[in-house]
């Protein structure tokens, strides 16, 4: 039976002074993610489709990484978080770009009405 060692000189244990950076103000972030959210059904209003499309999901984008940082708490995550994050969706973004030629490309079947 192993005896367990309790003064391990390797363990390197955090500064709770130091290394702690408080809670978000959740009411600053939701503020900002309705005023977002308002943005963003406006901008429908008010753009050509084309233009709404992009500012939508471009506030979208704006609002996914307020949640990443605030509420999951990912502001004080590694590099490495946020390299492998941007690797899925590099990949997601290809799989699309090599789907849509496929998608398009059926002829549809559809008849207008006169």
């Amino acid at each position: 039976m192993e005896t367990i060692n309790q003064n391990n000189d390797n363990v390197i244990y955090p500064d709770a002074v130091h290394e702690y950076h408080g809670h978000p103000h959740y009411g600053k972030v939701l503020l900002s993610l309705l005023a977002l959210l308002a943005l963003s059904l406006v901008i429908g209003y008010i753009f050509s489709p084309a233009w709404a499309i992009f500012f939508i999901f471009a506030t979208a984008v704006w609002k996914t990484s307020l949640v990443m940082r605030n509420f999951m708490h990912l502001r004080y995550e590694p590099l490495f978080l946020f390299m492998v994050i941007a690797a899925v969706l590099l990949i997601l973004f290809a799989f699309f770009l090599g789907v849509y030629p496929d998608i398009t490309a059926v002829p549809r079947d559809v008849t207008l009405p006169r």
